[in-house]
């Protein structure tokens, strides 16, 4: 499953230390961030943003396993693609 984030007005030490760490804790950070007091920085969607998407995502999450990360820059923000396997 692909889940999103977008990212932005971050400081450049906030991106750093986000690429220095594991895809696991990356994830979980960013994940913090996008409900927590940076909600207004960081936003995520899960799949395609249904319901049933979320539902899975939450299974998935017992055991995960990363496949990939990728971050890419756009126009104003920055674009944070996982892909998640049940393990």
């Amino acid at each position: 499953m692909k889940v999103t984030f977008i990212i932005k007005n971050l400081t450049e030490s906030a991106l750093e230390s986000l690429a220095s760490m594991p895809d696991a804790e990356r994830f979980a950070k960013l994940a913090k961030w996008a409900s927590g007091d940076l909600r207004h920085c960081v936003s995520r969607k899960d799949g395609s943003g249904a319901f049933r998407d979320r539902v899975e995502l939450n299974q998935i999450m017992r055991a995960p396993r990363f496949v990939s990360y990728k971050i890419e820059p756009r126009k104003g923000y920055r674009l944070a693609t996982f892909e998640v396997e049940a393990s």
